[in-house]
C-alpha cells in the first residue's frame, strides 16, 4: 500500500512538471506580448534581430529615452556581422537604466552588401518579449531614403546615393510596448 501511494504521488509530480512546460509559452491579450518562462530573464532591453547576412558588416541600434529629442553617437550598440547565408541572430543589450521609446536600426556600413532577410526583430525585456510581426514592423518602423525594403518577402536592399550610405529604419514611439514589457 505504501509503495502505491509513493508511486502515485510520483506519477502527480511528473505529470504536473509536463504540464508546466507546455505553458511555459503564454500570448497576451493583444497576442504579441509572449511571457515565456524558459528565457533567461534580464533587467534590461534587448534588441534581437533574426537575419540572412551575405557579406561582413557591422549594424547599429540607436536608442533613445524620455530625456532625448534626437539619435546620437553617444547612445549606439554595434555589433560585428559575419557574412554567412544561414540565419543568425543578432542581440544589441541596451544600458540597464534605459527605456527606449525610440529606436534607429543601421542595416551596415557595407556599401557592396548584398539583400538583407529580416526574418523576425523582437524587443525583450525580463521575460516577457514583443514580438514586430504580423506587419507590426511595417507599421511602426520607417526605412530612410538608403533602404528600398520589400514587404512581402521582408527583404532589405541598401543602396548608396550619390556617395552617402546610410540604411536604417527609424521607430515611432515605441512606449506603450516597452511599458507593457515592464509589467
Amino acid at each position: 500500500m505504501k509503495r502505491i501511494i509513493i508511486l502515485i504521488c510520483f506519477a502527480s509530480l511528473i505529470s504536473c512538471k509536463s504540464d508546466k512546460k507546455e505553458q511555459a509559452i503564454e500570448p497576451s491579450d493583444a497576442n504579441t506580448i509572449i511571457k515565456n518562462n524558459d528565457i533567461e530573464g534580464n533587467m534590461y532591453f534587448e534588441v534581437i534581430m533574426d537575419v540572412v547576412v551575405l557579406k561582413d558588416d557591422i549594424f547599429h541600434v540607436f536608442y533613445k529615452d524620455f530625456n532625448d529629442e534626437g539619435y546620437s553617437e553617444e547612445k549606439v550598440i554595434e555589433v560585428n556581422v559575419k557574412g554567412k547565408k544561414d540565419n543568425q541572430q543578432l542581440v544589441f543589450a541596451l544600458p540597464e537604466d534605459i527605456i527606449p521609446n525610440g529606436l534607429r536600426l543601421d542595416f551596415g556600413t557595407n556599401y557592396g552588401q548584398d539583400p538583407i532577410k529580416l526574418n523576425t526583430l523582437k524587443i525583450r525585456f525580463d521575460k516577457n518579449e514583443f514580438v514586430f510581426d504580423d506587419g507590426k514592423f511595417e507599421q511602426l518602423f520607417k526605412p530612410n531614403k538608403f533602404v528600398v525594403y520589400g514587404e512581402s518577402d521582408q527583404e532589405i536592399i541598401t543602396e548608396p546615393i550619390d556617395g552617402a550610405y546610410d540604411p536604417n529604419f527609424v521607430s515611432i514611439n515605441l512606449e506603450d510596448i516597452t511599458f507593457s514589457l515592464m509589467d
